[in-house]
Order: C-alpha cells, then structure tokens, then sequence
C-alpha cells in the first residue's frame, strides 16, 4: 500500500465471540439423532429382535456345543435364518405397503436376533484355540457359503410360490 492511498487500510476480523456455556434449558431437552424411523418401526425391530434372540439362546442352551466339537447347532441357526431371509424379502416387499412394520419385525428384529455373527465368530475362534483348525474351517466355509445358498434358495422358492410354478 502507497502513503497517498485515500483506502483505509484492512483492519483484521474481529475475534469469534466465545459460545455460551449450555444453558439449563439445553440440558432439559432431549436430544435423538434423526434416524428417518418411525416409533412403530423401532418397535416391531425391537421386539422381534427380543423374540428371535430369545428363541435362539433357547435353542442353543437346549442343545450345547462341547468345546472343540462342530457347532452344528449354531450353523443350523443361521443357515434357517437364511433361508428365512432370502424367503421373506420378497415376501416382505410385497405386502410392505399395507403392512409396513413387517419387515422392521420379521427381517431385521426375529431374523437378526435369530442368526448370529458373533457366535459365529466366537465358535471359530474357540476350535482354532483348541487345535480344531480344519472343523473351524469347515463350520465358517459351511455357514457362510451355506447362508448365501439358503438365501439363493429362499429367494427362488418364494418367487416361484408367488408365480404359481410350485403347487400349494
């Protein structure tokens, strides 16, 4: 800038005011991340995932796996579950106008709580800690190739029930 230059020169931006320490009034209202669900949809999740994970540590509790043993109950959970899935989804979308919590109910809340990852995940680390490296195999090659086949399968029956091709 010259000396014979009529412009001010540039002043600096002021500093942000501080923002005010929350209020009591804040902390009275309560704050819920806009998840775009319904309180009938978090319901019909909720208690069908109660009523599938209840159903499943039934099951398993009725029959255990022993340690370093095939977990042939929890592959049969989820290879069901699959199979469920693959069935309802179709199933679901076509009735899901005039029902619209059945799928948040029986897809995502009985069959989510009904199969389980974790489980799975922990069985397969249990065989490999006890020296069972090729059942751990087969049980992991067998649910996860076994679940995409059952969802195949399931899809396919129900789309061959809804186009008449199977008799009732």
């Amino acid at each position: 800038m010259h000396d014979d230059d009529p412009r001010p020169p540039e002043q600096p931006d002021p500093p942000a005011a501080p923002t005010p320490a929350p209020g009591p009034e804040l902390l009275e209202q309560p704050v819920l991340p806009r998840l775009g669900l319904s309180a009938t949809t978090i319901v019909a999740i909720f208690v069908g995932g109660a009523l599938g994970t209840v159903a499943r540590f039934l099951l398993d509790q009725g029959h255990p796996t022993a340690a370093g043993h095939f977990p042939l109950t929890t592959l049969l959970i989820n290879l069901s579950g699959s199979l469920l899935i693959g069935a309802g989804i179709p199933l679901t979308e076509r009735v899901g106008q005039r029902l619209p919590a059945i799928r948040p109910f029986a897809i995502v809340g009985v069959l989510g709580g009904w199969t389980t990852y974790s489980t799975l995940a922990n069985d397969g680390i249990q065989l490999a800690q006890h020296g069972h490296v090729l059942i751990m195999l087969a049980y992991l090659g067998a649910t996860v190739l076994g679940g995409i086949a059952a969802v195949l399968v399931g899809h396919r029956l129900t789309a061959a029930l809804q186009h008449g091709e199977i008799a009732s």
